[in-house]
This record gives C-alpha cells, sequence and structure tokens, in this order.
C-alpha cells in the first residue's frame, strides 16, 4: 500500500517545547539599526535567549526586526507561552518611538516594562514571533534604547495532516496466499514525525518488526523512527486467514494503524494417481490420472514426467497424463500449490511415481483334443554381430588382458510364422442394368491366417482314480505365438463352489502350444491362466470340464443265503470325498437277471462315505429258492464334485420259511496249496509266461 492510501484522516492536536536555541525553529530578520540575536550559553548560568535590541543609529517610521517560528507543513500554531520571569521588554509601548511584543497571523500582543510572562491560545496560525518597530517618524535607539529578550517559550502545534506508513513491497502487498519468508518494507512519517513504529502478524510481534525514536523537544519535526524491513517466517504466525497489523505513533501523540488479512499456507501438497495399472494395447494413446490435494490455498498445477523425460506443466489439481507404447511406463508428477514465498517460489509436493503396463493382448485356450493350424516353424542360420570383449589369457607363466576383436558368426533359431489360407466369401454389389439398378451377388477369394486353436471337446470323462492331459495355445490376438511362457492350469471341484487352485503347469513351445498332466481327482472344472510379461497381457481361457464318476463300493450283504421274509444287511462305502455337508444320495437296486428295481435312497451320506441299510424280502414258498443281486448306485448332486457311478453287484439266495432255521452255509471249496517258488523263480520269464497262461 502506498502512502498515499495509507495517510491519517483526521488531526490530532499536539504540544511541543521549542526553546529559543532551538535550531530551525525561530528565524530572525534583523535591520539597519535594529540588531537581532540568540544567546545559546554553553556550560553557563546564564539564561539563553532571543533578543532584539536596537543600535545607536536613526530609525525611520515602519522599520521593523523580527524572530519568528513559522510552522512546516501539516503543523498549525495554535497557542504560545512564556513561563514567568522567562522574558523582558524595555522602553517598548511606552510613548518613546518604540513599539512591538507578539504578533500571529490573526493577532498581536504588546508588551510593556512590566511584562515578564505571556500566554495565548485558540490562536490557530502558520507562524508566531517578537518584533520591535519604530513607531514615530524617526525614532533614536541612542537615546532611547529599546529591547525585547525571550529565554523560553513555548508553542502549541496541531497537526493538520496525521501520520501515514508505506510498505510499497513485500507481504503488506501480497495478494492471494503466501508461504515461507516474506520482507516487510515498512516506513512512514508525520509533521511532528514517527516516534514509534510495529508490526504483527496474527497477534505476534515480528521481529525486526519495530522501531522507536527519542523525542527532541528543541525541533519541529522531534521523532524521526527509522524504517524496517524484517524477513518475516510465516510458518511461526499460524495457518489460514491471519491479520497482519501496522502502527505507529508520532509525536504529537497521534496513533496510526492499519490492518489486513493475509492467507497462509505452508502445508506440502499430495499426489496419488488413480486408472487402472495395466491395459492392453489398443493403438490408441492410454493415460495415466495424477490427482494433487492436501493445500488449503488448492492447487496451481502438476508437473509430469514419462519414462524420465523432461517434466510437462499441467495446470489445475489433475492432470490426464498420456503414455503410449508396448511395455512398462513410469509415470512422475509433482504438484505445487497456489501459496507462493517472497521469491515467487510455489509450495511443491514430494514426487510420486506411478507404473503402467501396456501389454499386447493374449489368447488362451484349453482342452481335450489336438491343436489344428499350428504355426510353421522351421529352423534358419542368422549371423549375428559379436561385439568386442575383454578376456584373460595365459602368455607364457603370466595372464593378461587382451581384447577380442569384433566378430561375426552364424547361430541357428527357430522361425515361425502363422499358415496362409484362402476363404470364398459371397458380396452384394449394385450394378446398373437397363437403365435400373440392381443388386447381384458375387463371390470372392480372401486371404485369411487361421489361429492355432484346438478341435476338442470342452468335456472329457475319465474313471475314477484315473488321471489325464489337458492341452491349448498361448499367442497374441493377431496369431503371433508366444513360445517359453508359464502356463498355469486352475482347477475347482464341480461342487458349485468355484474355489479353483493351481493343479499343474507348463510352459509354451516354439509354436504357442503346451501339455500339461492333471492327476486323479474329482470331476473338475479346469482353466489356463496366463498372468502376462512385461509387453504381454494375461490371459484366461474359458473352462472345459472333467466328468469323473463316483465310486461306490458294495463291501458287505449279509447273511448270504436267508428265508422268504428274512432280511439283509447292505454295508456301503463311497470313496473319494468331496461329501456334501447335507450328505449325498445313494439309491439300492434289486435285481435278477437282467431285470432289476431300484429300491429307496439313502440320504445323507456323510462322515467318511460308509453308510448301512437293510432290505426285508416278502414271503414266498418255502420250497422255492431264488437268486437276486443287490447293487449301489449314487445320484446326481450340484453340489456334489462327482457324476454318477455304480457299485459292483453281491448275490443273495432266497428260500425256505421264515420259522425254520437257516440253511447251512454253502462250503467253500479249498483252496490248492502250493510251494511257493524262490525268489528268482517266481521272476524268471518262464514262471511269469506260466502265470500268464493260468
Amino acid at each position: 500500500m502506498t502512502a498515499a492510501a495509507m495517510s491519517a484522516g483526521a488531526a490530532r492536536a499536539g504540544t511541543e517545547t521549542v526553546t529559543t536555541c532551538g535550531a530551525g525553529v525561530f528565524n530572525h530578520a534583523a535591520v539597519f539599526g535594529i540588531n537581532t540575536s540568540m544567546y545559546c550559553p554553553a556550560g553557563t548560568n546564564e539564561p539563553p535567549g532571543i533578543t532584539i535590541l536596537t543600535g545607536p543609529n536613526q530609525v525611520p517610521a515602519g522599520r521593523r526586526a523580527t524572530w519568528e517560528a513559522d510552522a512546516p507543513a501539516g503543523l498549525t500554531i495554535t497557542g504560545a507561552s512564556v513561563e514567568p520571569n522567562q522574558m523582558y521588554s524595555i522602553s517598548i509601548n511606552d510613548g518613546k518611538g518604540w513599539g512591538g511584543g507578539f504578533y500571529w497571523a490573526t493577532g498581536a500582543a504588546l508588551t510593556y516594562d512590566t511584562s515578564k510572562s505571556f500566554s495565548v491560545s485558540g490562536i490557530n496560525t502558520p507562524f508566531f514571533g517578537t518584533q520591535v518597530i519604530c513607531g514615530w517618524s524617526t525614532c533614536n535607539g541612542g537615546t532611547y534604547p529599546a529591547q525585547l529578550t525571550v529565554e523560553a517559550i513555548s508553542l502549541t502545534a496541531a497537526e493538520t495532516q496525521g501520520p501515514w506508513l508505506s510498505s510499497p513491497s513485500g507481504l503488506w502487498q501480497a495478494g492471494g496466499w503466501v508461504r515461507g519468508q516474506w520482507p516487510l518494507d515498512l516506513y512512514g512519517d508525520s509533521p511532528s514525525g514517527l516516534c514509534g513504529l510495529s508490526a504483527t502478524l496474527n497477534g505476534q510481534s515480528i521481529p525486526g518488526g519495530s522501531s522507536s525514536s527519542p523525542q527532541n523537544g528543541s525541533v519541529w519535526h522531534q521523532c524521526a523512527a527509522p524504517g524496517v524491513d524484517p524477513l518475516v517466517s510465516t510458518w511461526a504466525y499460524g495457518q489460514g486467514a491471519v491479520p497482519l497489523r501496522l502502527a505507529a505513533i508520532d509525536a504529537a501523540g497521534v496513533p496510526v494503524s492499519y490492518a489486513k488479512t493475509v492467507y497462509v499456507d505452508n502445508s506440502q501438497p499430495t499426489v496419488s494417481f488413480a486408472g487402472p495399472s495395466d491395459v492392453a494395447w489398443t493403438g490408441a494413446t492410454d493415460y495415466v490420472a495424477a490427482i494433487a490435494g492436501g493445500s488449503a490455498s488448492g492447487i496451481d498445477g502438476l508437473g509430469c514426467s514419462v519414462d524420465g523425460a523432461p517434466a510437462r506443466w499441467y495446470a489445475g489439481a489433475s492432470a490426464e497424463v498420456p503414455v503410449s507404447g508396448v511395455g512398462e511406463h513410469s509415470v512422475h508428477c509433482a504438484a505445487a500449490n497456489n501459496a507462493v514465498d517472497g521469491a515467487g517460489n510455489h509450495g511443491w509436493s514430494a514426487w510420486q511415481s506411478s507404473s503402467i503396463k501396456i501389454g499386447l493382448p493374449t489368447v488362451s485356450s484349453i482342452g481335450f483334443g489336438k491343436m489344428v493350424d499350428k504355426l510353421r516353424c522351421h529352423r534358419v542360420a542368422e549371423r549375428v554381430r559379436v561385439p568386442p570383449q575383454s578376456v584373460t589369457v595365459r602368455r607364457g607363466r603370466k595372464l593378461v588382458q587382451v581384447t577380442k576383436p569384433a566378430r561375426t558368426k552364424i547361430v541357428h533359431v527357430t522361425q515361425c510364422h502363422p499358415r496362409i489360407a484362402w476363404q470364398r466369401i459371397t458380396i452384394w454389389k449394385t450394378v446398373r442394368r437397363h437403365g435400373m439398378q440392381v443388386r447381384v451377388k458375387r463371390e470372392k477369394l480372401v486371404r485369411v491366417v487361421p489361429l492355432p486353436h484346438m478341435v476338442e471337446y470342452a468335456k472329457r470323462r475319465v474313471a475314477y482314480g484315473h488321471g489325464t492331459t489337458v492341452n491349448g495355445w498361448l499367442g497374441t490376438s493377431t496369431g503371433v505365438a508366444l513360445a517359453g511362457q508359464a502356463v498355469y492350469v486352475l482347477t475347482a471341484p464341480d461342487n458349485g463352489s468355484d474355489q479353483f487352485a493351481p493343479g499343474a503347469a507348463a510352459v509354451t513351445a516354439a509354436d504357442g502350444s503346451w501339455t500339461a498332466r492333471l492327476p486323479a481327482g474329482p470331476s473338475r472344472l479346469v482353466e489356463a491362466v496366463y498372468y502376462g510379461g512385461p509387453t504381454t497381457e494375461q490371459a484366461i481361457s474359458a473352462p472345459v470340464e472333467l466328468v469323473v464318476p463316483a465310486r461306490v463300493k458294495l463291501i458287505r450283504v449279509w447273511p448270504p443265503r436267508v428265508a422268504w421274509g428274512g432280511t439283509v444287511t447292505i454295508v456301503g462305502q463311497l470313496e473319494g470325498g468331496y461329501l456334501p455337508a447335507g450328505g449325498a444320495l445313494v439309491r439300492l437296486r434289486i435285481g435278477s437277471g437282467p431285470a432289476y428295481t431300484t429300491y429307496g435312497v439313502q440320504e445323507h451320506v456323510g462322515g467318511n462315505g460308509r453308510f448301512t441299510t437293510t432290505y426285508t424280502f416278502g414271503l414266498g414258498d418255502p420250497a422255492v429258492f431264488e437268486s437276486f443281486w443287490f447293487q449301489l448306485a449314487s445320484l446326481p448332486m450340484g453340489n456334489y464334485a462327482y457324476a454318477p457311478g455304480v457299485s459292483g453287484r453281491s448275490a443273495v439266495v432266497v428260500g425256505g420259511h421264515p420259522n425254520l432255521p437257516p440253511l447251512p452255509p454253502t462250503p467253500r471249496r479249498p483252496r490248492k496249496h502250493t510251494t511257493t517258488p524262490h525268489h528268482h523263480e517266481a521272476r524268471s520269464p518262464q514262471h511269469r509266461a506260466k502265470r500268464r497262461r493260468r
């Protein structure tokens, strides 16, 4: 703010005591025949004073001599006083020709031989003085000498303009938000002079922001407090809106102060990133979103660098940083807020980094079958350049370092390319015939590049306890095979849980194909997953289904012979686990010959899969004996990870009356005991051939 803008409003009165020996307060005007003098003895007891004294010469009428105090600009004299015995007047206004006394702009006061003091107020004059004047036609100073002496006089002055302050640069002139260190250029003045000057920020005194000056009552400008220019550390005065106050007081006791609000922000901005870290290459430019915040002053902009290139400026609190090209890229950004220090430097955040991978889209397939449209691969010889190499060789008994010159060598590599096929397509064209437009059909051969793919079934049935193989192909969406890449086969029990876990792993061949072996297990959903590389995207195949029937064992049917109306106990086992919480469903089959009947459902087969049930035959002719067989079959369930399976059969003979004692068991055929051959005989080819013939 300039001095004019910071000038004081209303003026206030102030008192200044001016001695007769004050330099620059009273000015004399001597004339021929009337002398003026100022007596300021140093180190004596003689009183000082200003004196007007006539000489021995004759003076014409109207000639006068004066001592006059002229108030400087901004001050007006409102009163004057001389203490008792501080003045004397000789032969003035006593009828001897000489006149004189005190005068001012709006009046005057005569003095006499008896005048020893003087006082006047409310005169509001720019000047005040003493004078001796010749009032006759001729005055003779030698015959009637005259003298007017004032030893000490007090002048009362009022300021017509108040004190002012100026701060043309630095913190006072700062607009918007500030931070760091700022200079504060402050000075001012008033007609009577500034005796004290100070500056505070948020109610705290600014070190070095104040000055003072002792008051000198012998001059009009009685104080001269020097200007200040402290370096203000804004972080020591709080954050946000804080008041800045400049104040001063002058010799007339008139204060002046000014205040403004300063917005302080010494915070450090933050930078974050948004968006995916892995995108598929489409040929277009991708963008990384950088977002800045964390500062009350707001964000001026961000500087962002991609892959070490020179940083680019983005105005505002967010930036869309363009990134292009296949591969991994790094983006570094720093943000600047709107607060500046005295040198114009913004508050900056630390550099933050983000990475993004732009990968080629890939295709992953899996199935049970064979690969068709394989890539054609062949070995070719290529000439490569070997740069100079530093090697250590032995010469005599010493090892010396020598440099082999650059050379070329032949290497053999495998190159693969897709097959080219021709496909006939139908197109429609509009032609003009006989003045009319008609549409005609045309056939056209086009060149196509078939991608390697599997001719396969999405489902395979495998016996319980047996493993199987799966195969697939990996490449880019444009048909370029990816060789030497790890492919992971994930499997999940086909019970609706979707709990996929690693089942196998494989590495792709030169043509992108791969094969993996899956161990024995339940019915499963099988997927192939490629997790991507530095320049390729990840890919997941469509799932295929591996169907495994359940293994149901009929452990025992007891007794093997019962009478009509008797009951048999059936013990079975569901193997392989994965039993649902509510139990699996098993059905009992009863048959005779090729015909059978399904009997009931055994529910809640849980635990270790072992279960027991019973069956009671009806009444029949005791004289009739009949053979029946039993078999167990599992039922399909969505939460059971096995396909339906059946057990082997176990026969039961039914006959006789239930009240009759049971039939004796059928005697078993005794085993034929043979001598165990020696170890080397059991291993001989003749023995093995004999066992095969048996």
